[in-house]
């Protein structure tokens, strides 16, 4: 493959470029250079982005994870948090001997063997 002609940078005084002159192999060179260039310049973009960003946040006394709204890392390992209070559930059934159950989760102990003497839950219901 022929060696592309290199591109002088484009300022106001100079000619458009005229591409019809190079042949298909040149413009993707060119093309592939040019995506290169753009990438690099890219992610230099974003790196001054991301060092301007933490420093103004710094000098506010703002963490990244606070500005961006990011779980802290105790979060993220385990301590699971929601967004509503956890409130005990009012009781929906009562056993023979006071005990209480919200008919949230699975059946308790006190239930299970009375359910499997042929007892329903509705004869549970606190009315």
């Amino acid at each position: 493959m022929a060696k592309s002609p290199q591109l002088q940078p484009r300022h106001e005084t100079s000619l458009p470029l005229d591409i019809s002159t190079y042949s298909f192999e040149q413009l993707l060179e060119i093309k592939r250079d040019i995506d290169a260039e753009v990438e690099s310049r890219r992610a230099k973009e974003v790196e001054n982005l991301r060092v301007k960003v933490t420093e103004t946040a710094q000098s506010l006394g703002v963490s990244i994870e606070e500005l961006f709204g990011i779980p802290s890392v105790s979060r993220q390992r385990g301590t699971r948090e929601t967004l509503h209070a956890k409130a005990k559930q009012p009781a929906k059934y009562r056993g023979p001997s006071g005990e209480e159950w919200s008919g949230r989760g699975p059946a308790p102990r006190w239930m299970k063997p009375l359910l499997a003497k042929g007892k329903t839950k509705a004869d549970f219901l606190i009315k």
